[in-house]
């Protein structure tokens, strides 16, 4: 995805006088070049003309600024609308400049990720800061802390292997405290075959992403089955788990999304309020923006949708598909009235429901009193 850069020439002489008022005083991300061509700054503002005076404006003894003046051949510029805008842009930007170092330079927070791995014989629990295919990933966590909440929560409910042991079965670890203490099923003891331990995976992964009804009316129906087939004992034993996910639900009540169905519209606002900006969220990457008048949205999203959601997606870089899926979740966990993120469940009717929202985002924006940062 390139984002088209406009190009002023410096020049000390007149560029004060005649460049600058062209330089809009909007938000935006620049680009400073030295007389060489090599870039020294990349950078985002609120206000690019603004911004652009304190670097090649009269000096002040009272202010000190960065002096650009002697060294820059050119400048070039975008403006962005939206908060989301500018931080992929400069995302981009740094990444395509210093694609070895563009991660330490803090453009947005970053998330740790629940990592769990289900071609181990044996799956366990980790925390992850990086994508790799063929493997189920879990977030945004906002705080180590709500990630070690969670994993111990999942491995008491359902009993999942916290050891650090590389389990095969039929390998007894006595001198293991979860082994000796039974919190966890023991597979290292063949007390529960790959199946079984998979389904509690299964289990664990509904909880995550809080589908509880669809796992409570799985285990009920479970439970149900066993009672008529007069296996009482074994019903007993989920009804316990039944109740033991209740339990941890009224503890640990928030839910997670997954990388692979982390599908997304983010609805941003243009440069006029008769047009809106959409980005296209698919698996965590940000697949394309594209500009719509209000009036033709349903028409002209309705062929986007199906563009982008329902063709194959190209594999490239993970690293990327990390660093946007935190982009995202950036909005999610903190939202700003300005910017509609929309979780996608079906691509039918998505375009009748963004048209039915824009107007309601205008109205909030609106009542938002004077002052506050929107």
């Amino acid at each position: 995805m390139e984002f088209e850069f406009r190009v002023l020439s410096y020049d000390t002489s007149r560029f004060i006088e005649e460049d600058l008022p062209s330089v809009p005083k909007r938000s935006g991300v620049y680009k400073i070049f030295d007389i060489r061509g090599k870039l020294i700054v990349v950078d985002k503002t609120s206000n690019l003309s603004q911004r652009l005076e304190r670097y090649y404006g009269p000096r002040s003894e009272m202010v000190r600024t960065l002096d650009l003046r002697e060294i820059t051949g050119r400048i070039e510029y975008i403006r962005t609308d939206s908060a989301f805008e500018t931080l992929y842009v400069l995302y981009c930007e740094r990444k395509k400049h210093f694609p070895k170092t563009y991660r330490k330079m803090r453009t947005f927070r970053l998330f740790t990720l629940m990592k769990i791995n289900r071609k181990q014989r044996f799956p366990r629990i980790y925390a992850s800061r990086q994508i790799k295919r063929g493997v189920d990933y879990f977030g945004p966590f906002v705080t180590r802390g709500q990630f070690s909440r969670l994993k111990t929560t999942l491995e008491r409910t359902f009993k999942l292997r916290p050891c650090l042991y590389n389990i095969r079965g039929n390998d007894p670890h006595p001198e293991c405290l979860y082994f000796q203490m039974h919190t966890c099923s023991r597979p290292c003891n063949n007390d529960i075959d790959r199946r079984g331990y998979l389904e509690d995976v299964q289990q664990a992964i509904s909880f995550i992403e809080g589908r509880d009804e669809e796992l409570e009316h799985s285990l009920s129906q479970m439970m149900n089955d066993l009672a008529a087939q007069t296996q009482f004992e074994r019903a007993e034993l989920i009804r316990r788990r039944l109740d033991k996910i209740c339990r941890a639900r009224k503890d640990f009540k928030d839910t997670f999304y997954s990388v692979w169905s982390f599908n997304f519209l983010v609805v941003l606002p243009s440069d006029s309020a008769s047009r809106c900006k959409i980005a296209f969220v698919r698996q965590g990457r940000i697949l394309g923006f594209e500009q719509y008048a209000v009036e033709s949205l349903i028409e002209s999203l309705d062929l986007d949708v199906r563009r982008f959601f329902e063709t194959p997606i190209e594999r490239d870089s993970t690293d990327a598909q990390y660093d946007e899926f935190c982009l995202v979740s950036n909005f999610i966990v903190h939202p700003l009235q300005s910017i509609d993120v929309m979780p996608i469940h079906a691509v039918a009717n998505l375009a009748a429901q963004v048209r039915e929202r824009i107007p309601q985002r205008t109205r909030q924006r609106k009542s938002v009193p004077a002052g506050t940062v929107s």
